[in-house]
């Protein structure tokens, strides 16, 4: 069952090869992960977030970082 997370990602090491692997790990705006992988979520001190909760935070900052020219909202962003 997929779960969202909230955290930065700090470069290499963040997310390793066998940890994609064993599940993928799914980068999204404003710092949220989806993955099954918990065992990488603890590993990178991830905060979980329900899917609502993370959906808000990825629209939140889409909408902070980007509007296509002649339009006033930006593109959304679901995630799975």
């Amino acid at each position: 069952m997929k779960q969202y997370y909230q955290v930065e990602n700090y470069g290499n090491g963040f997310i390793t090869h066998q940890e994609n692997e064993t599940a993928h790990v799914a980068g999204y705006p404003g710092n949220i992960w989806v993955t099954e992988n918990t065992t990488w979520a603890q590993r990178v001190n991830a905060v979980e977030k329900t899917k609502e909760e993370a959906q808000a935070i990825v629209d939140a900052s889409v909408a902070a970082s980007y509007v296509p020219p002649n339009s006033t909202t930006p593109p959304p962003i679901v995630l799975p």
